[in-house]
């Protein structure tokens, strides 16, 4: 009994350690467990470790497409873990949701072992059509959930709860901020509600008592008043009168400020009660009252400012949903190029003259041999010579140098630089640095396998998100994806068969290349454009009123200022198709297959609109030629990349 006790304990301690490893794993799904579809919505993984130390990864498996369209395909989000002895670790995923039908799966692994795995069934957690994060001490918000026609919940977070990449906030409708330092949020968190205020989000900021808050340089940078202090007054006449449901005549206190940029709602720009400005394609709104104190917490007109505050959509984004189905697969920029002669076979006019002279040489020795009646053994020396000549020479100069590589890599990309206009922080003691300028990089990605393989991509920007994929061709592309979230955002098993295509569609936010000022005067605008990348801009234009003024190209590190007159410029092409006129002046002598990528970015972004269209608002253009979504790695295909950049201008005065 004792020698099989002793084999016992030798035989289990030759058992890896992952196999007796203990970690509990907690999972929140979404914002307080609210989710919203077709959308990315985060996911937090909570771990603990009480066993011996462990290394491994943390993922997230989801599934996308439908078993019916045969596009059914998992991603599975992955990141490193090393887990000391009681250790406790979160973590967080930003995933899609774009239906409820297959669960999401979560998983801690170590050598190849599953530790730890949950399923998250979709069907069973709470869905909202709109999403509203409060970062207040109160509860508030609580009636904005009845407020609006589709459904709305209110989700209060702490700071330290706020997430940490844009992408995050993809499910939310609005913030709203009162009684809170966002001083306190880490450098990530501030750059990720930046950058998604200036994608579209909305970001309400509410007076209290505590006023010095908004007086902190995070504040100052993107409200558009500068606030002076508390005042004390009796009712808000001029909230009554705008709205015309009365407001009690009861002391309180409001906000004292002034407007130093965007415009005034309510009250007037030495006295602002509601104001607001523009950041991007987003907006930043200042209440000068506290909306859950008396008398606005029982106000019947409450509901109406709240809709002009938020300004709710009920309108469905169907260019999602096409996107989500597949509708919009054949319309993809890849598709369009793919249909154009990208390959670079040899032209007529040299296949002919190598034709000509493998012909020609080969009757000239036949004569030869002919003529001589002797001389066949040196005659066929010749032949056999020329039979060769002639098919080195196809070799070299008569294929498709593209189809001897693993793949074919296309990177196109647009680049939409978040105007800020300097002028308006003038006044400001804290105005925006070159730091905080933000383009938003849209890339459209194709991979075309002659020879099949398995593949991986490596994104410029760790906050990178995949958007949409699919497959054409001949061949297979298979359904298993992993992203990699680590310095640097990897996707790989990207595995096709020959002659298959992957298509995919991503999404980043990345440091703007430009930084552009621009303002009115007399007879046109004035602009100053400096190139803060490290590739030069190439056919720079500005289109403005049907007009289309070419700047040149931009060198790294060089500014150029220019003043553009509206009524010397001629008005013949303002009916022309926008993107036909920005090809012709491109500017730029490129190769056949860069005007083929240019072509197709323009026709994409622009589509059939006439230039007098697009250019109401100054609208500034350029090419960079180079990817801007991947990175060149060895052992990789060439990237073929172009990247277009646009930046809508919004001069002062204008």
């Amino acid at each position: 009994m004792a020698r099989v006790c002793i084999l016992l304990m030798l035989g289990l301690g030759l058992l890896p350690a992952c196999v007796w490893a203990r970690v509990d794993m907690a999972v929140d799904l979404g914002l307080q467990g609210t989710v919203r579809l077709e959308r990315w919505n985060p996911v937090t993984v909570s771990l603990h470790n009480s066993a011996e130390a462990l290394q491994g990864e943390v993922g997230v498996r989801v599934w996308r497409g439908s078993e019916y369209r045969k596009d059914l395909h998992v991603t599975t989000m992955t990141r490193s873990v090393q887990l000391p002895h009681r250790a406790r670790k979160r973590f967080t995923f930003s995933i899609p949701i774009a239906s409820v039908t297959h669960p999401i799966e979560i998983f801690f692994r170590s050598h190849g072992n599953v530790i730890a795995e949950q399923q998250l069934n979709l069907r069973e957690a709470l869905s909202a059509e709109h999403i509203i994060v409060g970062l207040s001490r109160d509860l508030g918000l609580d009636f904005l959930a009845t407020a609006f026609q589709r459904h709305t919940r209110v989700a209060y977070l702490r700071v330290p709860e706020l997430p940490r990449v844009w992408s995050g906030y993809d499910s939310v409708t609005a913030v709203v901020v009162k009684g809170v330092s966002l001083q306190r949020a880490t450098a990530a968190q501030w750059r990720a509600l930046h950058q998604w205020v200036l994608r579209g989000g909305i970001l309400v900021v509410a007076g209290d008592s505590q006023y010095a808050l908004l007086q902190e340089p995070r504040m100052r940078q993107l409200l558009p008043v500068e606030v002076l202090g508390l005042e004390e007054v009796h009712g808000l006449p001029a909230l009554a009168s705008h709205y015309g449901v009365p407001v009690p005549d009861v002391p309180l206190v409001q906000l004292r400020a002034w407007l130093t940029a965007g415009e005034v709602l309510v009250g007037t720009p030495e006295a602002p009660l509601l104001a607001q400005r523009s950041l991007g394609h987003g907006r930043v709104v200042f209440l000068a009252a506290d909306y859950a104190a008396q008398p606005l917490d029982t106000w019947p007109g409450q509901k109406a400012l709240w809709n002009d505050i938020l300004q709710p959509s009920d309108q469905v984004d169907y260019g999602r949903v096409f996107a989500e189905l597949g509708l919009l697969d054949d319309s993809h920029p890849m598709m369009k190029l793919l249909s154009r002669p990208i390959l670079n076979y040899p032209s007529h006019t040299l296949l002919s003259m190598i034709l000509i002279a493998y012909c020609s040489s080969l009757a000239l020795i036949f004569w030869w041999m002919r003529r001589r009646g002797g001389g066949r053994r040196r005659g066929w020396v010749s032949v056999a010579a020329t039979v060769a000549v002639a098919s080195v020479s196809a070799y070299v100069f008569c294929q498709e140098r593209g189809l001897r590589e693993t793949a074919l890599l296309y990177d196109l990309s647009v680049m939409e630089v978040f105007y800020q206009n300097q002028n308006q922080n003038r006044n400001r003691k804290h105005p925006a640095s070159a730091n905080d300028l933000y383009a938003r990089a849209r890339g459209h990605l194709g991979v075309f396998s002659p020879r099949g393989g398995d593949l991986a991509l490596t994104f410029q920007r760790p906050d990178t998100i995949l958007r949409h994929t699919f497959h054409r061709g001949m061949g297979k592309g298979y359904e298993r994806l992993n992203l990699r979230l680590e310095a640097e955002t990897v996707l790989d098993g990207i595995k096709l068969d020959p002659w298959a295509l992957r298509v995919m569609s991503v999404d980043s936010m990345v440091p703007a290349p430009l930084h552009v000022q621009a303002e009115r005067h007399a007879t046109g605008i004035t602009i100053r454009v400096k190139n803060r990348g490290s590739v030069p801009l190439q056919g720079a234009a500005v289109l403005y009123r049907g007009r289309l003024f070419a700047l040149g190209s931009i060198a790294p590190d060089t500014e150029l200022f220019e003043d553009l007159y509206v009524s010397l410029q001629s008005s013949e092409s303002q009916y022309e198709t926008a993107w036909q006129a920005l090809y012709k002046a491109r500017g730029s002598r490129t190769g056949k297959s860069a005007r083929y990528l240019q072509e197709v970015l323009l026709q994409h972004y622009f589509g059939e609109a006439h230039l007098s269209q697009v250019s109401q608002t100054p609208l500034l253009i350029g090419w960079l030629p180079a990817p801007a979504t991947l990175v060149p790695a060895a052992g990789t295909p060439t990237i073929r990349g172009m990247t277009l950049v646009v930046g809508y201008l919004a001069p002062q005065n204008l």
